[in-house]
């Protein structure tokens, strides 16, 4: 992702509107050779430094008179995303500094043309460092920094599939560097629900969702209640969602991003209509790894009778929706809804707890951490005894003995 340096953005303030930067197949065509060019640049320079590597991708994006000095660094930057630079993790350069100097220091100063004054001719003095090092005097000197970051050396490229996809990606980044400030997010969506439930509730956001009479699901994604403890890092989760959200279908979103020293409020709108493409797919299937060990071992070992379905059926209690973790089904037609409950930052507990509430008819059970058995006991006394506790993983067999005793008729 970019940063906040990296964001260019036009403002309507007529309408309070904020327009990402964006690059355009009819305005921008002479953009993709470059791209291409840029691409093949990176590829060339393995082995070369930062520092050289942005000197030669910034050489190739000169020849477009339209691309300033932000639009450069900003490509620049995605391209160093797909990129994997040598960095000093163990303090070697430092260490071979330190030896170099210090051996250098009896011979002090060097010079290039030893005269009656000065006779340490500096290449003696290398040759001899070399020889105490192990390695050619050219070796050490690309090593002799190697802890700055302008001077990490190009290890490997990964790239975009070409010169389209990374203009693609631009895109959709400036759309993600505008959001860095947004305090709300409302996104309106018909189709892939579960898709989109799903990518919301892994960006840990707060979250509330309701059903409007015209079909479509509103979900409002904010921050803490209060604006004095407002961040950036709210707006960046806000972020995050965008690229998984570009592969669904039929939705729309407003955001309220705080523009300014002041933080005047303006709205970025976008759609899934407005062209934007992301190569990423949508949100991983599990929320955690408790999830996902559940789902292996009833694979592994299904209980008879019982269907375990993952995230398969929206709730819909009057505006309110809810989409529980996984689904039970029993050949009989019986259904039982899973809650998986892991860590619920204190923001949180009070939103979900209250949803918990509003489905209190509906036949769920909750899988628990044991730490959270306080604030479980806050729920309706009709869901209290279908709580199951586990430490670090669920226990199948506990979950299957349960089930054993569930009545098979509806």
């Amino acid at each position: 992702m970019l940063t906040s340096q990296h964001a260019l953005a036009d403002f309507d303030f007529d309408r309070g509107l904020i327009l990402p930067d964006r690059l355009t197949r009819l305005d921008h065509a002479h953009y993709l050779p470059v791209a291409e060019q840029l691409l093949k640049t990176y590829a060339d320079s393995l082995g070369a430094t930062r520092q050289r590597v942005h000197q030669r991708a910034e050489a190739v994006l000169e020849q477009l008179d339209d691309c300033s000095s932000r639009r450069m660094a900003a490509l620049i930057k995605l391209l160093d995303d797909v990129s994997q630079y040598e960095s000093d993790r163990g303090g070697q350069a430092a260490k071979l500094r330190r030896l170099v100097f210090q051996t250098a220091a009896s011979s002090h100063p060097l010079t290039s043309t030893p005269n009656g004054v000065f006779t340490s001719e500096q290449w003696s003095v290398k040759r001899q460092i070399a020889k105490l090092v192990g390695k050619p005097w050219e070796a050490i000197e690309r090593l002799l920094y190697s802890d700055v970051i302008e001077f990490h050396p190009l290890k490997s490229f990964q790239g975009y599939e070409n010169g389209a996809a990374l203009l693609a990606r631009y895109n959709v980044a400036q759309v993600q560097a505008c959001l860095y400030r947004a305090t709300r997010m409302t996104l309106w969506a018909q189709t892939d629900l579960q898709t989109i439930t799903r990518t919301i509730k892994l960006s840990r956001l707060m979250h509330h969702v309701r059903k409007l009479g015209s079909g479509e699901f509103q979900f409002t994604l904010s921050g803490p209640a209060s604006a004095l403890r407002s961040t950036r890092r709210y707006g960046v989760a806000m972020a995050k969602i965008i690229p998984s959200l570009l592969a669904c279908r039929n939705w729309r979103l407003a955001a309220k991003i705080a523009v300014g020293s002041e933080g005047r409020l303006m709205q970025l709108i976008l759609s899934s209509q407005d062209g934007l493409t992301s190569s990423k797919g949508p949100a991983d299937e599990f929320d955690s790894e408790v999830e996902a060990d559940l789902m292996n071992k009833w694979q592994s070992s299904p209980v008879e009778g019982w269907t375990l379905n993952r995230e398969s059926e929206l709730l819909v209690h009057h505006q309110k929706i809810f989409l529980p973790d996984f689904q039970l089904v029993h050949t009989s037609g019986k259904k039982i809804h899973l809650e998986i409950v892991g860590y619920w930052t204190p923001e949180y507990i009070d939103a979900k707890l209250k949803t918990l509430h509003q489905f209190a008819h509906e036949p769920i059970w909750i899988i628990a951490q044991s730490d959270r058995q306080h604030d479980l006991s806050r729920l309706p006394a009709s869901m209290l005894n279908s709580i199951m506790f586990y430490k670090t993983k669920i226990s199948l067999k506990e979950l299957a003995d349960r089930l054993d005793a569930v009545p098979r008729s509806h």
